[in-house]
């Protein structure tokens, strides 16, 4: 029988083993990582997904532009052209505008190989004021390939504008006397000082005292002009108030301005409106229209809530809100009633009984049209 060799010291192997350690180290390491490279190792359901701005196949002639310096109440324009710059058609383009200031649209939703399209950017200033950056981004049906992202710049600090666009004094307390502001501001380089003349609020002038005084943007320094105090100095009746500030300047283009003004004038109960709205409907229809409302007054509980429409057009109901009851909130839903007659729903008032002292029964308006059943396909 042959001899085995004499076995080496321990202190002889450690040398051996490290070095055999390190190499099955370095094997996994290089197969863990060309693995990660392999085609197919990223499961269908999460994609490789490419940086805004960096399609595989879409690109663009630009990616940003800058409107300028524009006026409040005016439109902009551009055009951005894409291509298709892959080996493969690229299908299901579309535009998404980040906010209602921009109205886009492609002219190819898509597109062969280095075929391109035109994507239409709109931007509306409305009653946006200051220097504004916004983007749209264009995607198309394969998200593994990324999408465009364009980046729109725009300075609206031309001329007079006016910020913010209302007065709105949210929720008043009933017998309360707030304080809200607004200002009229011009940016120099790019507008004109001008002077206030006066600030009233039309059939309610006793109502309102305004106060007009300098005003500088800390945070900007060309910016200044005027800030309008409007101080709610008389009661005004429960209920949502509307009306209008109008404030005459000495601006060569805008000597006449006008500014929404509301108020949730508050009693004893919190209402969130006072009115229901269902636009125009058609029968038969399971639309519906709520109002939240809670206690408002210290100690005022809603326990025993009951309501009812006059004319019965409308179907109503008042339950607790699952979701704020901790809070003591309620839902008011109103219905449109199945044998709801054609026309307006103006004559209609909903009478909510609340049991609370000073504010029993509540009324509320009904706005909206029933129009006629859709006819048949046969024409009857």
């Amino acid at each position: 029988m042959a001899s085995m060799p004499p076995a080496l010291p321990l202190d002889s192997r450690r040398p051996r083993l490290a070095r055999f350690c390190a190499a099955g180290l370095l094997a996994l390491l290089l197969a863990v990582l060309l693995a990660a490279d392999a085609p197919g190792a990223r499961a269908d359901d999460e994609p490789t997904r490419v940086p805004h701005g960096h399609h595989l196949d879409l690109q663009a002639d630009r990616t940003t532009h800058d409107f300028g310096f524009v006026k409040q109440d005016d439109v902009r324009k551009t055009t951005f052209v894409y291509t298709n710059r892959g080996e493969q058609p690229v299908a299901g383009i579309q535009a998404r505008g980040e906010c209602g200031c921009n109205v886009v649209a492609v002219s190819k939703e898509s597109l062969e190989p280095g075929e391109s399209g035109e994507l239409e950017v709109e931007f509306n200033t409305y009653t946006l004021g200051g220097r504004l950056q916004k983007h749209v981004r264009v995607v198309t049906d394969d998200p593994r390939r990324g999408e465009l992202m364009f980046t729109l710049d725009i300075a609206i600090v031309a001329g007079l504008v006016v910020r913010p666009p209302s007065v709105s004094y949210r929720d008043v307390a009933h017998g309360s006397k707030p304080t809200q502001s607004f200002t009229l501001r011009w940016y120099e380089g790019q507008g004109e000082p001008f002077e206030v003349t006066s600030v009233t609020v039309p059939g309610f002038e006793e109502d309102f005292v305004a106060t007009v005084k300098p005003w500088t943007d800390p945070k900007d320094a060309k910016a200044r002009g005027w800030e309008i105090e409007m101080q709610l100095v008389r009661e005004l009746p429960i209920g949502m108030f509307s009306a209008e500030v109008l404030v005459r300047t000495t601006h060569a283009e805008r000597p006449r301005l006008t500014l929404p003004l509301s108020a949730n004038v508050v009693g004893r109960i919190w209402m969130q409106s006072r009115a229901f709205s269902f636009g125009a409907v058609r029968l038969p229809t399971d639309k519906a229209s709520s109002i939240k409302l809670k206690p408002y007054a210290e100690g005022v509980k809603l326990e025993k809530l009951r309501a009812v429409a006059r004319l019965g057009k409308v179907v109503v109901e008042v339950i607790p809100d699952p979701y704020m009851a901790e809070i003591g909130m309620w839902k008011l839903i109103a219905r449109i009633a199945p044998d709801a007659p054609q026309g307006s729903l103006e004559d209609e008032v909903i009478e909510l009984h609340t049991g609370v002292p000073g504010e029993e029964i509540v009324l509320l308006s009904v706005r909206g049209h029933v129009l006629a059943p859709k006819a048949d396909d046969d024409g009857r």
